[in-house]
């Protein structure tokens, strides 16, 4: 009898470790341009453009409605935002999309981090922003862990290691709808099929995200491993099939 007493009581202490350990916090940092926003053509104005500072964005289809679903569904993610933009137009940005549930991005945001929290390599004008600057989150997130940490974004050479990196899977500039006689210049969808997939991009996320978190769960390895693996497999076409609905 007190050898099962003391196995149940040796379980209850290890209990709150493991849930502990489970809910330790997943991050997930979304870029701003050409991922969750696009720069947008006064061509291409629809309900959802936003003027800021002067410019045109729109928020990239069913941001709000992803962003919700991670965070009811999985207490541990916490989203952030970094971008190389100026803090003023980021956070002006964010406070103007909403979830369902009424919030703006703004509000659930862990960290809105901008160009002013970029780490500079370099003065070198003649290189690449992105390789003149880095994405570095220790400063920021002082409890970022990289095994449970990604970044989402157009330039994933922005995330300097240990940070991780997928592509946010936008190819395109935004178009209201499919318009053939831009297929041939660069930076528009070649196909109408294309422009579905890009205007569906951020429920691949979400997918993904949730496919990747499952697979950790299971295999015991590391979230951000798992997640570039799963967006690497995206770009075969059976897998671009399965995800394109």
């Amino acid at each position: 009898m007190r050898g099962w007493l003391a196995l149940i009581f040796f379980s209850l202490c290890f209990q709150p470790l493991a849930f502990a350990q489970k809910l330790a916090p997943i991050d997930i940092v979304f870029d701003i341009d050409w991922t969750t926003f696009y720069s947008v053509e006064a061509s291409q104005k629809d309900d959802k453009t936003l003027l800021v500072e002067g410019k045109l964005y729109r928020p990239t289809d069913h941001l709000g409605e992803v962003i919700q679903t991670l965070l009811q569904r999985h207490p541990e993610i916490r989203v952030s935002f970094f971008s190389g933009g100026e803090r003023s137009r980021n956070e002006t940005l964010l406070k103007q999309v909403f979830l369902p549930d009424g919030r703006s991005l703004k509000d659930i945001a862990y960290k809105i981090l901008s160009k002013e929290h970029l780490t500079v390599l370099s003065q070198d004008e003649t290189l690449h922003f992105s390789k003149r600057n880095k994405k570095v989150l220790d400063a920021h997130i002082p409890d970022w862990n990289p095994r449970r940490t990604i970044l989402i974004d157009d330039q994933p050479e922005f995330a300097r290691p240990p940070l991780k990196a997928v592509a946010s899977l936008g190819l395109f500039n935004f178009l209201k709808g499919f318009d053939p006689a831009l297929v041939e210049q660069k930076y528009f969808p070649p196909s109408e099929g294309e422009w579905h997939i890009e205007r569906k991009k951020a429920l691949l996320w979400l997918r993904m995200i949730e496919a990747s978190l499952q697979e950790a769960d299971r295999s015991g390895k590391d979230f951000s491993d798992v997640t570039e693996t799963t967006w690497k497999n995206y770009r075969s076409r059976t897998c671009q099939q399965i995800f394109a609905f």
